[in-house]
């Protein structure tokens, strides 16, 4: 669909027939509301299903698309996009996907993944389940699949970096262990019910920083990218309307805070 509601197209491919729909007015003015899933696409569909039901009146058979051998199903896994047993630990999500040659592609890293957070981390524990340096006493190695960071502020708690990677043995820590200290969110606290300036019109204005943590941050409104900030920097953002917001933050360590608040008038 163009710009402004001025087209609205929808193209569809079968076996037998490609059928193609414009909706639009001849000069170029627009139709509110009106774009390709809304209007193009159902008139598609009703012509492919009108030339399909005249062939087969007319004992016309359609054509046979047979699958090419090289093609194939597998069940994957997220997040490691790559073929396991659904009781494998690291199977967060099984889904099937189509497969070329019997090769499954990994899961690409996200063009904002921090630097130096994989998808996968090997860490080594000990007989308590405790993460451990590799030279430690009965450590054994551990593969764990972690999500793509800039996935954190959407998944459960249950499946983000921190609650994924075993707690550390404070007796034998391991080596890359995290020191910094957990991350938090000022300016704004769980459950807060703020209120929109009575006797004008303006926005809220939230002055927003970061506490704890390591290195660069990446906020998010509801899921949606808001700013990013620097260890000491803070930023001041703007709420217009009311109703209830989740607020997050993630670092370059994988740490992510997470606070709910209310926004009335």
């Amino acid at each position: 669909t163009s710009y402004g509601f001025r087209d609205a197209w929808a193209i569809g491919v079968g076996p037998r027939f490609l059928v193609g729909v414009w909706i639009g007015r001849p000069d170029g003015t627009p139709v509110p509301g009106q774009f390709g899933l809304a209007s193009a696409a159902p008139l598609m569909l009703q012509v492919h299903d009108v030339l399909v039901n005249r062939d087969i009146q007319r004992g016309i058979a359609a054509p046979v698309q047979p699958v090419p051998q090289n093609v194939g199903v597998a069940a994957i896994c997220w997040p490691l996009g790559q073929p396991m047993s659904k009781s494998d630990p690291n199977c967060r999500r099984q889904r099937f996907a189509w497969t070329l040659d019997g090769t499954t592609p990994p899961t690409l890293q996200a063009a904002d993944q921090p630097l130096g957070l994989g998808l996968q981390e090997r860490v080594w524990v000990n007989a308590k389940g405790l993460r451990v340096a590799a030279n430690c006493p009965d450590a054994q190695a551990q593969d764990i699949a972690l999500w793509p960071a800039p996935l954190e502020p959407w998944l459960p708690r249950a499946e983000r970096r921190d609650a994924r990677l075993p707690p550390a043995d404070p007796d034998c820590p391991p080596q890359n262990l995290n020191l910094a200290p957990p991350l938090s969110i000022v300016g704004v606290r769980e459950g807060d019910n703020l209120r929109l300036p009575a006797a004008s019109r303006q926005a809220l204005r939230l002055t927003l920083s970061a506490l704890g943590g390591s290195g660069h941050r990446w906020w998010f409104i509801d899921g949606k990218p808001l700013a990013d900030t620097d260890t000491r920097q803070d930023f001041t953002t703007t709420l217009s309307k009311p109703g209830r917001y989740q607020l997050s933050v993630l670092d370059e360590s994988g740490q992510t805070a997470q606070v709910e608040f209310s926004v009335v008038e």
